[in-house]
């Protein structure tokens, strides 16, 4: 594929991805600009060879040649790095038709592109991402989007007999959660994806039931003393066994689209979640994240399973 076709393929998928017109145009400009430059380009070449080759390739080793492209062409490095997956797209799209993979589940699971596209444009006014290293399980097929969230298979969280909670018996695997930033949070469409991930992921879980597991801000214990009951945080985590809890503010830029530098006073209010957060991070309190799962094995959506 020559260079102008790859750019005629680049702007389609953008299209397709529901990009804004202005990151297209700026994904548009940095490919022109890597492809007018001969030590970019051929970096970009090779990585886009090397995933033709093996969906596990080296990752990192190409995010940082990214970021040696992106000096080379002149352009930012999170542009560079969101660039170099987008070139990836329809090649991840060729490896969903062999493996019979609804395409719906393709573009769903590509949009977590514009997610983070808009992500990074929101904190630094970028148009890229700031958070590449998370893409590579979408595209060496081991995390997909269903709906309203993504999932993974992993190994059923250690933590979990830990805290004194008991498993199933020969139940070694859970569905791990994701929940993209696209938007609020509606709970028949969380139920659809819970329903749909059960399916999906059928093959590693013998007698029907399966688990869910959470790791994420969102189960974040304290939400119930300064969250509205009705808030869509509260509805996701109250259907889970949150069963660790822990402080760290790292995740704070999620809410306030800009990094926490420890004074509250500064946080914007915009949102009731950002008022919320913000009160309580003035009272002297921390943010957090928290674990949780629960289990799924029953017609329609019921979320708890009694053993």
């Amino acid at each position: 594929m020559n260079t102008e076709e790859k750019r005629k393929e680049l702007e389609r998928i953008c299209g397709e991805l529901d990009f804004p017109d202005e990151g297209t145009r700026a994904m548009l400009e940095a490919w022109d600009a890597v492809s007018g430059c001969p030590g970019a380009e051929q970096i970009f070449e090779k990585w886009i060879a090397a995933y033709g080759q093996d969906i596990h390739m080296d990752y990192k080793k190409a995010l940082t040649e990214a970021d040696g492209a992106a000096k080379e062409a002149k352009i930012h490095s999170y542009t560079a790095q969101l660039l170099l997956f987008l070139c990836l797209c329809e090649p991840l799209k060729q490896r969903y038709l062999e493996r019979k993979i609804d395409l719906s589940i393709w573009r769903d699971s590509c949009k977590d592109l514009r997610w983070k596209l808009m992500e990074c444009h929101k904190m630094y006014g970028v148009w890229g991402s700031f958070v590449a290293w998370w893409f590579p399980g979408f595209f060496d097929l081991t995390r997909f989007a269903l709906g309203r969230l993504q999932f993974e298979l992993i190994d059923f969280p250690a933590h979990y007999e830990a805290a004194g909670r008991k498993k199933p018996e020969g139940m070694t695997k859970a569905i791990n959660v994701h929940i993209p930033s696209c938007g609020k949070l509606d709970m028949e469409e969380c139920h659809d994806s819970y329903r749909r991930a059960a399916a999906f992921f059928s093959d590693a879980f013998l007698d029907g039931r399966c688990a869910f597991a959470c790791w994420s801000w969102m189960l974040y214990s304290p939400h119930r003393t300064f969250l509205k009951p009705d808030s869509g945080v509260i509805r996701f985590m109250s259907e889970y066994d949150v069963y660790a809890t822990g402080e760290d503010n790292g995740d704070l830029w999620r809410i306030f689209n800009r990094e926490y530098d420890g004074r509250p006073d500064d946080l914007p209010e915009d949102t009731s979640m950002q008022r919320g957060y913000k009160n309580w991070l003035k009272e002297g309190h921390s943010a957090g994240c928290g674990e949780g799962l629960f289990y799924y094995g029953r017609p329609g959506f019921e979320p708890y399973w009694v053993f």
